[in-house]
């Protein structure tokens, strides 16, 4: 098997919005007035990273075989864009990014949701999909709130904004967990004993594989940005 057949809300949320992701980088940059040069560079970037894991999803990971080199490899992807993130900070933030759309991209967690959508039919771990479904829509209501603010004009509280950078981070951290202990195929199964549980296989990798390790990232350039604005 090399991907699901997921509902067609499901398909259409989570491989829409693995084609959004570059245009969200471009109106990030451009908008905190980076140059179109630079943004553009930074989108195709993005796009590249995101065909690259597309391909590794849907094909390369099954010419490896062993699904727990499959998982390592995934565990990587989390972390480097974050890491790159903070190595060349002077770079990829500057004096500052734009905060309505950093908060953006942590609003559009209620895709999250659909985790419970599909384990109702039988492609995601009960473990997995409760905790990291309910774990994003918190995430997603606390990121609204935030968006709201700025876009009538108000000032958020940074400690609102630390909060949710914490929360967000630390329910990726269990997500990643539990879909690796809840998979097929691994000596360390822990969950979902008797169900299927699909995270790692197209077009539900799209979310591990791309979208988180992008909003990981999102996390680390709103958590600089406090520090190089008033929010600080």
């Amino acid at each position: 098997m090399t991907q699901v057949a997921v509902h067609p809300i499901t398909f259409l949320v989570y491989v829409g919005s693995t084609f959004l992701v570059p245009l969200i980088a471009l109106g990030t940059y451009l908008s905190s007035g980076a140059s179109l040069r630079k943004s553009l560079a930074i989108s195709l970037c993005t796009s590249v990273w995101g065909l690259i894991m597309f391909l590794f999803a849907r094909y390369w990971q099954f010419e490896i075989g062993n699904p727990v080199i499959v998982w390592l490899l995934v565990f990587i992807n989390l972390l480097w864009p974050s890491l790159l993130v903070i190595v060349y900070r002077d770079f990829f933030i500057g004096d500052g990014l734009s905060m309505a759309w950093l908060t953006f991209v942590q609003a559009t967690r209620y895709m999250g949701g659909l985790f419970i959508l599909e384990n109702l039919r039988g492609l995601t771990g009960i473990e997995f999909a409760y905790t990291s479904g309910f774990g994003d829509v918190i995430a997603a209501v606390i990121a609204t709130t935030l968006l709201l603010q700025l876009l009538t004009g108000g000032s958020p509280n940074k400690f609102v904004y630390l909060f949710l950078i914490c929360f967000g981070t630390l329910d990726f951290v269990i997500a990643y967990s539990l879909s690796f202990l809840s998979s097929q195929g691994i000596p360390f199964q822990t969950f979902a004993l008797g169900e299927g549980h699909y995270m790692s296989l197209f077009p539900l990798a799209q979310i591990p594989f791309f979208l988180v390790p992008f909003a990981m990232a999102n996390h680390i350039m709103m958590y600089l940005t406090i520090r190089k604005t008033n929010l600080a």
